[in-house]
């Protein structure tokens, strides 16, 4: 037995692990190894959970801006998720992984009460999770335990009067984990879902939004294009969506107006029509007036 302390586990270890350290074989170069994805670290991490149907949406409504990586583990209650244009189904045992920038909104939950856990986070320009967009995740038993660990070193780091810098380190550790092992599962699981409904409401809104780009669009824009009557797609809109469509409208129109400013060189004036605002007045305006800033001082931010 080796006499060190803790040598009971070390020799445990020995035994259990011996075939594989027999298979440890000499460097052929010692200066050159595995490991050399240069994956970034999540920073300004943030943890919470919504609980109410009214909440989620409203929240949702109102941050806006979405420089944030967006985590959503759905821990019970079926919903839909419209990321964009497309419009995904939401079942307990899922996570999404929202990219930044992303337009989304939250629909047709199963109940007014839910339990769905929120990451949100920052990370340097990446590709990396670029195939996780608009994946809803089954999660895997292995997955579930890291966000075990991840919830309990959340709430112990919030305990703290004093963090100390090991104690954040190891939340991000834990996130970053916590990420891979969504990657991996949605490389293994294969699920066969049913295609997204064709004829919902909000989807085809979304896609209105998408195709007529650099227009500023109206409620009687889209009434004509969906052949209903303003009021009738008005109540139809606030009973799908649990929202009044002129608030759908101004925060898509604002979140692409965010994301222009955020990642292209084109003049105030540009990203007003491109957003769909008409003018670069009511742009400034209506950006002024919802987020706090001016358009060019919104733009002039380093990411929060």
């Amino acid at each position: 037995m080796i006499e060190v302390k803790g040598g009971v586990f070390y020799s445990v270890f020995m035994k259990a692990k011996k075939d594989m350290l027999d298979q440890l074989e000499e460097p052929v170069d010692y200066f050159k190894g595995l490991g050399n994805t240069l994956f970034p670290v999540p920073t300004n991490l943030l943890l919470f959970r919504r609980t109410t149907k009214n909440t989620l949406q409203q929240a949702a409504l109102q941050n806006r801006s979405h420089h944030r990586y967006v985590l959503v583990f759905n821990l019970e209650t079926q919903g839909h998720i419209h990321l964009n244009n497309r419009m995904v189904s939401f079942c307990p045992g899922e996570a999404l992984l929202i990219l930044p920038y992303q337009f989304h909104h939250f629909s047709q939950l199963e109940s007014t009460s839910l339990n769905w856990l929120f990451c949100t986070f920052e990370l340097p320009e990446t590709t990396f999770f670029e195939p996780l967009r608009n994946a809803v995740i089954e999660t895997r038993e292995a997955t579930q335990q890291i966000l075990e660990e991840l919830l309990a070193q959340w709430i112990r780091c919030s305990q703290f009067k004093m963090l100390l810098e090991v104690e954040t380190a190891q939340l991000q550790a834990i996130l970053i984990r916590l990420l891979l092992r969504l990657k991996e599962d949605q490389w293994i699981a294969a699920p066969d879902r049913p295609p997204e409904p064709q004829k919902n409401l909000l989807r085809k809104i979304n896609r209105c939004m998408s195709e007529w780009k650099g227009r500023p669009i109206g409620i009687a824009d889209l009434a004509l294009e969906l052949r209903l009557s303003e009021s009738r797609l008005r109540a139809r809109f606030k009973d799908s969506a649990g929202i009044s469509l002129g608030q759908y409208l101004r925060n898509y129109r604002l979140n692409q107006a965010m994301s222009l400013l955020r990642r292209s060189k084109l003049s105030i004036a540009d990203v007003a029509e491109e957003a769909g605002f008409g003018s670069p007045q009511a742009f400034s305006r209506i950006f002024k007036k919802e987020i706090g800033v001016s358009p060019r001082s919104y733009r002039l931010q380093p990411d929060l």
